[in-house]
């Protein structure tokens, strides 16, 4: 737009008539008992003004820095994209505003520095006039401040992303205490139902090594490995390693703590404890007893042939248990080899209940328990399978129920298919296994509770 009065427009009075008609459609200060000031920016190259750039705020806003250099750059980028569209490129900046600084810095030194009410409802600004050169500068600069806040925006998404796909938990402190940052891994692995960020970190975790750790992390910046024994909200047992580290954005060092749930890896560790323990007593129970039935038999062996007979009958068996202790450790070790070869065939279950059943017989018949087996009805039971490994699965299941049924019981082994699948099933009528246990019995050297392990010996391995 051009002014009405340009032989004025050196000492700025045609502008400030059009600014105060402008100004009128804002309410009076008198009107209000909140009193606000309104800044007024003209955009200009030579004669013609491009825009003029408002801001509307309460007293204590407007000596804000930062909001008003933010609105400022909004109207450099509008108006550097008109003066483009418009190739009116005449006119060069004064001396004293050729550069972004200069502009800003003039509009700071306009502001008053004191907070007493004012009369009037505006406040004019010195007129500014840009350069091509510096227009061009400006929107290149709009255009790149753009482009970088986008790829934060798209990095720190990419981060939140990985952050919350994480197995570990991560956890990040600050100097104060407080957590600023936590992963949904890290809320599962300490029980954290609510957000922890902004809050004290004693708040969210409650383990009094782990809080020491942080500490002395923040006291010498070394870093500290630590083992946490937490229990869950329904009272399960877990294991964290956690590792707390210092690391410093400029000059604010922040601890950042890195938790990896051990459980699994935890509870293997003490079942092969127990395994060992278990192993070491149940070589040493067999091979006692075969020391002393050889040394038995061989003083009776002249004067008492049938004593002799029947201690050679326990020999057998002390090594057939000896056989059965040797040949599950070497299956574990096989198959944790990747040893563990397989000749697949197509095998009737039937035919390998009825074997083990055989095996069985005489351990069944000294307990005075009845061995029976139901055959499928219908279409035989056929799987394709390794046949040894599968009689190996038959004589566990059914030696184990035979094993913890009591004298004079049942014991009841079926093959039957359902759909695609064929099941071997096996009942007794012996103690049976707790609820809670049954999902464990699976587990490599996990046995029962100890109520249950007066009634046999074992390893834990059959299943």
């Amino acid at each position: 737009m051009r002014p009405a009065c340009p032989g004025d427009t050196e000492n700025g009075n045609c502008f400030r008539s059009r600014f105060t008609t402008l100004m009128s459609l804002y309410p009076s200060p008198q009107l209000s008992p909140i009193r606000i000031w309104t800044i007024g920016l003209p955009i200009a190259a030579g004669w013609a003004v491009y825009a003029i750039v408002f801001t509307v705020a309460s007293a204590l806003v407007v000596l804000s820095t930062l909001g008003l250099i933010a609105a400022t750059l909004l109207a450099i980028a509008y108006v550097a994209k008109q003066v483009t569209l418009q190739n009116d490129f005449d006119d060069r900046l004064d001396a004293e505003t050729k550069s972004l600084q200069g502009q800003l810095q003039q509009l700071l030194d306009a502001i008053p520095r004191d907070t007493s009410p004012v009369n009037q409802a505006s406040l004019v600004l010195p007129s500014t006039r840009f350069s091509p050169r510096t227009i061009s500068e400006m929107s290149a600069a709009c255009e790149a401040g753009r482009g970088l806040l986008n790829r934060l925006r798209a990095q720190r998404a990419q981060t939140i992303a990985v952050l919350a796909n994480l197995d570990s938990g991560v956890l990040l402190v600050n100097q104060k205490g407080r957590v600023t940052m936590a992963n949904a891994a890290a809320k599962r692995f300490f029980s954290i139902s609510w957000e922890p960020v902004g809050k004290p970190l004693v708040e969210a975790i409650r383990q009094p090594e782990l809080l020491e750790a942080v500490r002395l992390v923040v006291k010498d910046k070394a870093p500290r490995d630590v083992v946490a024994d937490l229990r869950d909200a329904e009272g399960n047992r877990r294991v964290l390693r956690v590792l707390c580290a210092a690391v410093s954005f400029e000059d604010v060092t922040a601890v950042l703590l890195t938790a990896r749930d051990e459980s699994e890896n935890h509870q293997v560790e003490e079942m092969r404890r127990e395994f060992v323990a278990n192993v070491s007593h149940e070589l040493k129970t067999p091979l006692a007893a075969i020391k002393g039935y050889a040394e038995t038999v061989e003083l009776a062996i002249s004067d008492d042939p049938e004593a002799a007979i029947h201690f050679v009958s326990q020999i057998h068996d002390q090594c057939r248990r000896l056989e059965r202790l040797i040949a599950d450790m070497m299956t574990l070790a096989r198959a944790q080899a990747g040893k563990q070869h397989l000749r697949l065939a197509t095998v009737d279950l039937d035919a390998v209940i009825a074997e083990s059943i055989a095996t069985y017989a005489p351990v069944a018949a000294a307990k005075d328990i009845t061995l029976l087996h139901e055959p499928s009805q219908g279409q035989p039971a056929n799987v394709y399978a390794d046949r040894e490994a599968t009689l190996t699965i038959a004589n566990n299941v059914i030696g184990n129920a035979i094993r913890y049924t009591p004298d004079g019981g049942q014991v009841v082994a079926t093959a039957r298919l359902d759909g695609d699948f064929a099941v071997l099933s096996v009942r007794d009528n012996g103690i049976g296994i707790p609820q809670h246990e049954q999902q464990r019995v699976f587990e490599r050297f996990y046995r029962a509770d100890k109520s249950r392990k007066h009634h046999s010996s074992g390893t834990g391995l059959g299943l």
